[in-house]
């Protein structure tokens, strides 16, 4: 993967931000946010490839986080959660509002080609847009 792929990462858990982090800090750019709407700040004042959400966090839910992102910038979104078969999270992937649903703990393969794939459906919709 491209070092230029450029990840905003929204969980409210410091120690998962400071794992991804950890383990693929050389393989992307990673900005964290512990919080939606940390994460909406963020997306205001850069541009991302792809944005990697958890679900349940207090404040502002991840689906609530997700349908906002969306509006800031074209930008695919992967719902990375311990919630996989939530009603709502079930009924984002198979709305197409989200890109991907991946569970937790995530697989290091798994993560790393949806991210790929991911942040080539953020091109896509660069181009078209």
């Amino acid at each position: 993967m491209s070092s230029s792929i450029r990840l905003l990462l929204v969980d409210d858990e410091a120690p998962n931000l400071d794992t991804f982090r950890r383990v693929y800090r050389k393989m992307y750019d990673i900005q964290v946010a512990l919080s939606g709407s940390a994460g909406l700040e963020l997306l205001n004042t850069n541009e991302f490839d792809v944005v990697l959400s958890d679900y349940g966090m207090p404040g502002m839910s991840g689906a609530e986080f997700i349908s906002k992102a969306k509006c800031t910038q074209p930008i695919a979104c992967v719902m990375v959660t311990g919630f996989i078969n939530h009603p709502e999270v079930q009924a984002l992937e198979s709305k197409g509002e989200v890109f991907a649903v991946l569970g937790k703990p995530w697989d290091k393969a798994s993560i790393i080609d949806v991210i790929g794939r991911a942040s080539e459906r953020t091109k896509t919709l660069r181009d078209a847009g």
